[in-house]
């Protein structure tokens, strides 16, 4: 029997997005049953309530595939405008990006999703630029960047670790650098 991590298959393959439909069929299960029942701001508040636990576990380890961001944002938007009527069409209140703001900014403060999940998975190079003391942090040191820079050679390594070293462009530009050894410094 093969293990499982919040239904997805474990293994040293990517996860297809089929393997993400019982996430995706428990969000979209959550927010659509008591939908028709709720007000706006119900809904609004059950959006962001089922949201802020049911994929964020997820989107702590995983690069969650743009298919799956798009479809539970499509229930969310289901689910705040038309209720549980999945037939009515139009009555968007206020464009999804603006939805997706901040109260202070403006918005609604629905959680963008695929930010949500970059930010999540940022910790993880945080961790790996500063040496935690991990097991996975001194594998990949030793593994694959012995007397090299990360961010200057070619990716490597497991799936998991090519989709968070791809966010090294944003992880620099809101890193701050100390002086220490230059052992992670690119000349």
């Amino acid at each position: 029997m093969p293990y499982t991590y919040l239904g997805l298959p474990l293994g040293t393959t990517k996860p297809r997005i089929q393997d993400f439909s019982p996430l995706m069929n428990r969000i979209e299960r959550s927010l659509l049953v008591t939908s028709s029942l709720l007000s706006y701001s119900g809904r609004l508040q059950r959006i962001n309530s089922v949201i802020s636990t049911i994929p964020t576990y997820a989107m702590c380890t995983l690069k969650l595939p743009v298919a799956v961001t798009n479809y539970v944002d499509r229930i969310m938007k289901q689910c705040l405008w038309r209720g549980a009527d999945t037939n009515k069409m139009g009555g968007n209140l206020a464009s999804w990006d603006k939805v997706c703001k901040p109260k202070n900014k403006g918005g609604l403060g629905v959680i963008n999703l695929k930010l949500q999940n970059d930010a999540l998975l940022l910790k993880h190079l945080d961790k790996f630029y500063n040496k935690k003391e991990l097991p996975w942090i001194d594998l990949i040191w030793n593994r694959y960047y012995r007397n090299k820079v990360p961010h200057a050679t070619r990716e490597v390594g497991s799936f998991w670790w090519r989709d968070i070293l791809r966010l090294n462009v944003l992880f620099r530009g809101i890193a701050k650098c100390n002086i220490g050894r230059g052992e992670t410094v690119q000349v």
